[in-house]
């Protein structure tokens, strides 16, 4: 952040680290001031509002934002430590003594976190862990006090996430530390309501949802809410809405907007009363309570880290230097009347994979779709950016940049100022991850955002059935699909009738580690489904329990591969002689025979699509096919 600009009433989406690296600013988190100068430190929990304000001409600093859940089972006194007293939700700041020793660590997560490698990110989880063990030995040596959250606040979150269970007064206390006559009178203070009114009106908030959006039953929805007895929730629910449940549901009478909905009397307008700055839109958007899943470091795959203490652990990492606030105004003027009906009359309404009834331009001209550019050059789509690392200074699809050349960058993580910056009619995100939190609202106010979802995100041909859609082109979509199949089908025979059904694998060997494809992602989809080579059991035995494109595989099991061609994506460096001679890889049939080929960065391997699966059959058909 430079001289002019300020950071105003971004809520954290998660639990937060904030690092100073230099210059000073004055940091609010919610009602409290900080003082902040190079090398301090800060934490917080998840939904408060942080405001930065420069005292010096620069602050640059970096955001660490995780998520954090106690893994089941665990003891009772676990459980009771977490809800009398959440480290997670402590706010503290101080100097530490040593700040070199969680610089180090935090500028090789971010380096880590910029690579290319999908599995890097496994090595930034390691080192999450080294900041967070050095952190705490700091805190402790130096007697760091840490304050625990606003008790309303706190209380607030108590009942947004376990409204289900039984909820006392008492309990409420207990878990403040503080007697119920207190936690009464703090709470008629600032929200006008008693603890146990806004846990009712926050469940009957709830059941009028799962009334309108499920076909459960009245028994399983007032379980759901935390009410065993159906009778005693329907005189609860007609109580305090003017209707019977079985009515509601059949006449949709009660808006979910309702003056008593208690997510307009939410934490922020708590922060609201105290600071200011704080829009209607976000006041009522509370996804900061919402149980959300964990945040997967990279597509296709599925949450995997696990941090060995107490706690499962999932983070994502911003660095933020140069950049102003996450989110504002596009700065475009409103078009004319005119225009803006036609507009309207070419739009399309499309419901993307979180419900979102997104309009959609008939004919998108500056689309993002940051990590499905195959899928766009495949239907004859130039994005105006794609995706990048290094800050947006490096490309990685080399196989793709024929078509993309002159493409500019975009740092991976889409800044917010950077796609706003490249002024899109479309943004597709592949997933529900990269709108997590209040993202999705923040993109969707620079332009319309449609997002893909995990279920066809892990399946590239119905992905690509469904960003042809959004284009409006669902005709070339299916036209690029059928090229493909019929050229997997005749790369097929070939094989089969030059070297039968023998067993392959793909390999990414870096100079770290290696990893072996999963049978049903990436480049494992191409060998075993579309060219119907045969899986090592090595391939198989790893594809059960791992959930990612390239599972790590260690020297004991890559040992024991038995596979009679090997297809190596080289990153560690050195020649694929080099590689092999090392006495692990002996054994393997394909070593023996000399059927290990290699390919470099520039190949399509470790991508996917009608574009880097052609590539990719070539590849075996040159290597294999004499």
């Amino acid at each position: 952040m430079t001289s002019g600009e300020a950071l105003r009433a971004y809520r954290l989406p998660s639990n937060a680290f904030i690092f100073a690296l230099q210059g000073a600013a004055s940091i609010a988190l919610d009602d409290r001031d900080y003082a902040v100068n190079k090398f301090h430190l800060l934490h917080s929990g998840k939904g408060s509002y942080l405001d930065i304000q420069l005292t010096e001409d620069i602050f640059e600093y970096y955001l660490v934002l995780y998520k954090a859940s106690i893994p089941l089972p665990t003891t009772k006194d676990k459980l009771k430590y977490i809800d009398k007293s959440n480290p997670f939700y402590m706010q503290y700041s101080f100097l530490p003594h040593l700040p070199m020793l969680l610089y180090q660590n935090l500028e090789q997560l971010e380096r880590e976190w910029n690579d290319a490698s999908r599995l890097s990110k496994l090595h930034a989880k390691t080192l999450l862990y080294n900041f967070i063990y050095e952190l705490m030995c700091q805190l402790h040596d130096q007697d760091v006090p840490m304050i625990q959250g606003e008790p309303v606040t706190q209380a607030i979150r108590y009942i947004h996430e376990h409204y289900a269970e039984a909820i006392t007064l008492e309990r409420l206390a207990e878990v403040l530390d503080c007697s119920p006559r207190q936690v009464t009178r703090m709470f008629k203070s600032q929200m006008s309501a008693s603890p146990i009114d806004y846990l009712i009106r926050y469940r009957m908030e709830k059941a009028k949802k799962l009334l309108l959006d499920t076909d459960a039953t009245l028994q399983q929805i007032a379980a759901g809410v935390g009410y065993q007895d159906v009778y005693f929730f329907s005189r609860t629910f007609k109580k305090h809405t003017g209707i019977a449940p079985v009515h509601f549901k059949e006449n949709h009478q009660i808006p979910l907007s309702s003056p008593n909905n208690p997510f307009l009397m939410s934490i922020s307008s708590i922060a609201l009363n105290k600071r200011g700055g704080h829009t209607s839109h976000e006041d009522n958007n509370h996804s900061q309570y919402r149980s959300e899943g964990v945040l997967p470091m990279y597509r296709s795959s599925k949450p995997s880290i696990a941090l060995v203490l107490l706690l499962s652990l999932t983070l994502f990492v911003t660095a933020c230097a140069s950049s102003s606030s996450p989110a504002g105004d596009n700065g475009q003027a409103p078009a004319s009347t005119s225009s803006t009906k036609e507009q309207a009359a070419n739009e399309r309404v499309l419901k993307d994979a979180l419900g979102h009834e997104v309009k959609v331009p008939a004919n998108p001209q500056r689309v993002i779709a940051s990590y499905l550019e195959d899928h766009l050059v495949a239907l004859g789509v130039k994005p105006v950016a794609q995706w990048s690392i290094n800050k947006g200074t490096t490309s990685v699809q080399n196989y793709l940049q024929k078509d993309l050349n002159g493409i500019p960058t975009i740092p991976f993580d889409l800044p917010f100022e950077a796609v706003m910056s490249f002024k899109p009619d479309l943004i597709i995100m592949d997933s529900a991850e990269t709108v997590a939190g209040d993202k999705y609202d923040q993109y969707s106010k620079i332009a319309p955002t449609y997002t893909v979802g995990g279920d066809k995100n892990n399946d590239w041909r119905q992905e690509l059935l469904t960003i042809g859609e959004v284009l409006n082109k669902s005709k070339e979509a299916k036209q690029a699909l059928e090229t493909y199949d019929n050229k997997a089908k005749d790369a097929k025979e070939k094989l089969q009738k030059a070297i039968g059904t023998q067993k392959a694998a793909a390999l990414w060997v870096t100079a770290k580690a290696v990893y072996v494809v999963s049978e049903k992602l990436s480049s494992g989809d191409v060998l075993y489904k579309d060219l119907g080579l045969n899986i090592p059991s090595v391939v198989q035995e790893a594809s059960k329990t791992g959930t990612a494109n390239w599972l790590a595989l260690s020297m004991e099991k890559l040992a024991t591969l038995d596979a009679d061609y090997l297809f190596i994506v080289n990153s560690k460096g050195v020649s694929k002689e080099e590689i092999v001679k090392d006495p692990v890889w002996a054994g393997i049939p394909a070593v023996k025979k000399g059927q290990v080929y290699d390919f470099d960065n520039n190949s399509s391997w470790l991508y996917t699509g009608t574009i880097a699966n052609s590539q990719m059959i070539d590849d075996v058909l040159k290597s294999v096919v004499k």
